[in-house]
């Protein structure tokens, strides 16, 4: 069952009391094992971050999974931004939730703001009914080398909740893809966070390794994906109504590539509109969904 996968991996690090305070959760913290490690200037405690390295289909380091960043790691964030050449960053929440902070604002929105020895300047922002896309200039101040990273931020993702159709969070996912191809190298990672950094940032993750699989062997296993994810991430994919949306998306995507000119979307309001109602039978479809995740509270998605 997926609520024991990787629950003996040793967290040691971020559970060191020097790094408890830069969590935002005292509940999810990084795999040892998986870690993303920053450089340091002589203190150990300068090169932890709550993140970890996520395999995609093809990379062993195609993803960084992370927490959304806290007052006190904001310029551990972009140094970790820096220093892995990370081009794309996917941000799944809001900043505020149901009048909660669920993440800072880490980026600029005039001009630019400085973060330790990188500047970060906002050089254009797109602004669509479900994300917002926003380009930045970074740049290290003391070598004066500079960095094009694209923001992809999905507003439309309910607090609690999944998307209101699978299309959406496809769209989303092949925004990024089409901006990386161009723009970012193969051995960039690409930064994926939500608040706690494992269940939406998860969802997200699955989805590409799914379309990945589906588009290269005309197969898929929603349930070998979110293991993998779980043996290098804590609780990746965290609520049943999560894992069963991907089940969904797959089912769509594989139907899309069969009849692409049937709409398959058509009906997508009045599916997803509630819920609590589209996964009322999960357990019968998902034997064993319902126990995967007991281990952390709705307030860390």
């Amino acid at each position: 069952k997926l609520c024991t996968v990787g629950k003996r991996l040793p967290k040691t690090v971020g559970d060191h009391p020097e790094n408890r305070e830069k969590n935002r959760y005292t509940n999810v913290l990084p795999y040892d094992i998986s870690r993303v490690t920053l450089s340091t200037n002589g203190n150990s405690s300068d090169d932890y971050i709550n993140a970890n390295f996520i395999p995609g289909f093809i990379m062993k380091k195609e993803f960084i999974a992370a927490q959304g960043p806290l007052p006190r790691t904001l310029n551990d964030f972009w140094r970790m931004v820096w220093e892995k050449d990370v081009r794309a960053i996917a941000m799944l929440t809001r900043c505020v939730e149901l009048g909660k902070v669920k993440c800072e604002e880490y980026w600029p929105t005039r001009s630019s703001r400085k973060f330790g020895n990188l500047s970060v300047a906002a050089s254009n922002e797109t602004v669509l009914p479900d994300w917002t896309i926003r380009d930045f200039i970074v740049t290290n101040t003391p070598t004066k080398q500079s960095k094009q990273v694209r923001h992809f931020h999905f507003t439309a993702w309910p607090d609690h909740g999944v998307p209101k159709a699978t299309k959406d969070l496809v769209e989303f996912r092949n925004l990024i893809r089409e901006y990386t191809s161009c723009y970012s190298s193969p051995s960039s990672p690409i930064l994926v966070h939500c608040s706690a950094g494992v269940g939406r940032t998860g969802t997200l993750i699955a989805l590409d390794r799914i379309i990945k699989q589906i588009e290269a062997e005309d197969k898929v296993d929603v349930y070998g994906v979110v293991h993998d994810l779980r043996m290098h991430r804590d609780l990746m994919v965290q609520t049943e109504s999560q894992y069963v949306f991907l089940n969904q998306c797959a089912l769509d995507f594989i139907n899309s590539r069969k009849a692409p000119d049937y709409d398959i979307y058509q009906n997508s309001e009045s599916i997803y509109q509630n819920s609590e109602s589209i996964y009322q039978n999960a357990d019968s479809v998902y034997q064993n969904v319902t126990s995967l995740y007991p281990s952390v509270s709705r307030t860390n998605l």
